[in-house]
């Protein structure tokens, strides 16, 4: 089943009670934690995601864009994050993060990869992985264009992992784009700006859904 990952970071920061209660019935909820140091922005820190994991029941994800990934790991996953991934490229040794998060009882662990990381830096933890995050646009910058050469990646990154690896985008994607994502081989998105910049977040976040599912029948 293809998944779709608003990211809360888009939403009504002024207000995310609301925002959480605007967007009841998703699938999932993504949560960008930057540090401003592997990234410029500072966004969410623990108290804010303990909250938000607390508050809603919606699933979420969390996305690690920090330095020091495993300092975050098991304050994480006692908050109730079910999945959590952080960057290859904070990472000396990422099986580290992959058995501290799964000891830690996250339901699935994973690695992010920036634009100009290749691939095969990930087949080494092959066997360890639940799932990859591509980010298809540069890291921090808001706004930049979906960059196409991530497809490429992505149908890569399926010949060399597998079918039981999922692989998702970040960065970009919206439903001009997303059919393409799909017929490449991702299994999920994360989503900013195309559900939180529209007038019904939620119809929004159904609409990618089900645009997602019929191009998998394509493929």
């Amino acid at each position: 089943m293809f998944t779709v990952s608003p990211s809360i970071l888009s939403g009504n920061l002024l207000n995310l009670e609301r925002q959480l209660d605007a967007l009841a019935g998703l699938g999932n909820l993504h949560l960008d934690i930057d540090d401003g140091n592997f990234v410029r922005g500072i966004s969410f820190g623990m108290d804010t995601v303990r909250a938000i994991v607390d508050y809603t029941d919606i699933p979420t994800d969390v996305h690690l864009e920090v330095l020091n990934p495993c300092d975050y790991v098991e304050e994480l996953c006692r908050c109730g994050v079910k999945r959590l991934c952080a960057h290859i490229e904070a990472l000396p040794y990422p099986s580290l993060f992959l058995s501290a998060a799964r000891k830690g009882g996250a339901a699935a662990c994973g690695l992010a990869v920036n634009l100009k990381t290749p691939v095969a830096e990930l087949v080494p933890y092959a066997d360890r992985l639940d799932y990859v995050l591509f980010v298809s646009v540069e890291a921090d910058h808001d706004g930049l264009p979906f960059r196409p050469g991530v497809l490429d990646k992505v149908r890569e990154a399926r010949a060399l992992l597998g079918p039981g690896t999922d692989i998702w985008v970040d960065g970009g994607v919206n439903a001009g784009n997303l059919g393409r994502i799909v017929r490449a081989g991702a299994t999920g998105v994360v989503v900013g700006r195309a559900v939180f910049g529209a007038e019904d977040p939620v119809r929004a976040y159904r609409d990618l859904l089900e645009l997602a599912e019929a191009a998998g029948r394509e493929v």
